[in-house]
């Protein structure tokens, strides 16, 4: 979910996306997340490649709706 959020907010703030190196290993740390941000940080950091850029989103505050319209659910069998 935060990778599409993030996705999302580079779309419509594209200076933001200029930014970002290419072939970079993005780590997220959510403000007030504390088990998450370590889980990602450590998880992510192990998938390193030799060399990759290393960038640190840190999420301040997310919007109180989703950009969902409308969905539809089906049981897996």
């Amino acid at each position: 979910m935060v990778s599409t959020e993030f996705h999302r907010y580079l779309m419509e703030n594209e200076e933001f996306a200029e930014k970002i190196p290419a072939n970079a290993m993005v780590i997220f740390q959510v403000e007030g997340e504390d088990d998450f941000n370590r889980w990602h940080k450590e998880t992510s950091l192990k998938n390193r490649e030799l060399d990759q850029p290393v960038i640190f989103v840190y999420v301040k505050k997310w919007r109180k709706h989703s950009s969902i319209e409308e969905l539809k659910l089906a049981e897996a069998v």
